[in-house]
């Protein structure tokens, strides 16, 4: 049996476990159904989107000589915020 790790906000997590709670899910049974649909269906089991929010600007970033991300100074303070701390 493997072991899955992933990253997410105290907030995010506090949310997604209210959510799969009221559904009667574990965040480990939520993730175990979502992995077994996607194998079923050969991909996502639902069409990712992005949301209007996340379509109004664009964000190029750069990478530097020594291979850093490089974010410009216009960019949404939480997408700098995310990059800085995953």
């Amino acid at each position: 049996m493997a072991t899955i790790q992933i990253t997410v906000s105290d907030s995010e997590k506090k949310n997604i476990e209210q959510l799969f709670n009221s559904m009667g899910f574990t965040v480990s049974s939520a993730t175990k159904v979502f992995y077994k649909q996607a194998l079923n269906d050969n991909g996502f089991p639902f069409t990712p989107k992005l949301s209007i929010k996340q379509t109004s600007k664009v964000i190029r970033p750069k990478i530097s000589s020594t291979g850093a991300l490089i974010i410009p100074d216009d960019a949404p303070q939480d997408i700098k915020d995310w990059v800085k701390n995953g």
